[in-house]
């Protein structure tokens, strides 16, 4: 379905790169996961896991961002945020979870294969993992609530990794963080953390470095992609080179990329939310009037109210992105008009696809709630991607500090 006749999207900003490659994964959404669902549900070693290795390494959405020369995709400047959105968006029309990964996946690799801060001896030593044969994945460890008042804090938020400076470089310490995904399974993590002067640093580490440890997997409702653990760093060694960025302009444009591209799962949700209350109004009919479901005004009332949510929600995703994808012409990503606009998009799309799918479920009454109809998946999916991606107050902070000029918060 060209969901651009419906929810539309200034088509100017988008190339065609970016519509092939979108076509490409709305096309393996099909084939590889929606088709499957009915019969393997969340199952990720029959469903999930395969379907991430066709998307991955098959399509290689995984090493886009390389340099062409290296096996990858050559889209290293800024405009690949539009590429991105319109790709997340459609693996999140098949798979919240996976949309979440993958933004958590290219957040990481923005800090370092995207100009002007193209790390090219990083992406070649990187290369042959990244652009070979097996799914590659990365998290974020970022700033999260905590029990040390004494813990540096980023934006009011405190780190959940500390690092300490040597002759060597840094050692890096931390007692049960929790990445954002993946924390059992990702190749690589960007652990936030405070540098010298506290100021905020992203550092690059892999878990199979001394001192590092995984939790056991913990159970969780929805994001079935993601198989989470807590993490322990026990002295972890991490060179100069390991650092990815510093400074917070730096870090809140990480953070920028990686509002916009959640905003982008949460949707691809509402694409899928779409497709089930369309096809659940136009084959119910409503018993003794014999009138279609839809064509009820109350329902119709509701369902309008659904359908500018959807609209609203697209809109907020891709101009979140096109103002990431034009420096020249709005700024550094993180930079505070962009970064809490990106802040402000992820919120308001979350909380928009929350509640059209709310409204949603009304309609369908327990069908809404029923696993066959699938609207029960997207709905824990993109309410846990509301809940932890960033804290509700913290934001309204950040929001109200940027627009309003708050001097002591």
């Amino acid at each position: 379905m060209d969901y651009q006749e419906l929810f539309p999207v200034p088509v100017e900003w988008l190339q065609d790169v970016d519509r092939s490659m979108a076509r490409t994964v709305a096309d393996w959404a099909d084939a590889e996961v929606i088709a499957g669902r009915l019969e393997h549900k969340e199952d990720y070693d029959a469903l999930l896991l395969p379907a991430m290795r066709k998307l991955l390494v098959d399509i290689g959405l995984q090493s886009m961002l390389w340099p062409e020369e290296m096996g990858g995709g050559g889209l290293g400047t800024p405009d690949a945020a539009m590429t991105l959105a319109a790709v997340i968006e459609q693996v999140g029309r098949a798979d919240s979870g996976i949309a979440f990964v993958l933004a958590n996946t290219f957040a990481l690799q923005s800090a370092f294969a995207i100009e002007p801060y193209k790390n090219e001896a990083l992406l070649e030593h990187m290369a042959p993992v990244v652009c070979g044969k097996d799914p590659v994945i990365a998290s974020l460890i970022l700033p999260s609530y905590s029990k040390d008042p004494d813990a540096a804090a980023f934006y009011g938020l405190p780190y959940q990794a500390a690092a300490k400076r040597d002759a060597d470089g840094w050692l890096l310490s931390a007692r049960d963080a929790r990445p954002q995904c993946s924390g059992a399974g990702a190749y690589a993590f960007g652990v936030a953390c405070a540098g010298e002067s506290d100021e905020p640093m992203l550092v690059l580490v892999a878990p199979h470095l001394r001192g590092f440890s995984t939790g056991e997997p913990f159970k969780k409702t929805g994001l079935a992609a993601s198989i989470n653990a807590d993490i322990t760093m026990d002295g972890v060694r991490a060179a100069d080179a390991q650092v990815l960025l510093q400074g917070t302009t730096r870090m809140r444009g990480m953070l920028a990329w990686y509002y916009t591209l959640c905003a982008a799962a949460c949707s691809g949700a509402l694409l899928a939310t779409y497709d089930i209350i369309k096809e659940w109004g136009d084959t119910r009919v409503i018993k003794g009037k014999g009138q279609v479901f839809k064509e009820n005004p109350l329902v119709a009332s509701l369902l309008g109210e659904i359908g500018g949510k959807m609209a609203m929600g697209r809109l907020l995703t891709f101009n979140a992105a096109r103002l990431l994808s034009a420096p020249n012409l709005y700024g550094p990503a993180g930079s505070p008009p962009v970064a809490t606009a990106a802040t402000a998009a992820f919120k308001l799309a979350a909380r928009g696809a929350m509640e059209a799918m709310d409204n949603t479920m009304e309609l369908m009454a327990s069908a809404g709630y029923a696993t066959e109809w699938n609207l029960e998946r997207y709905w824990r999916d993109v309410k846990t991607l509301e809940s932890c991606v960033l804290p509700e107050t913290v934001a309204q902070t950040d929001l109200a500090r940027h627009y309003f000029d708050l001097k002591e918060l």
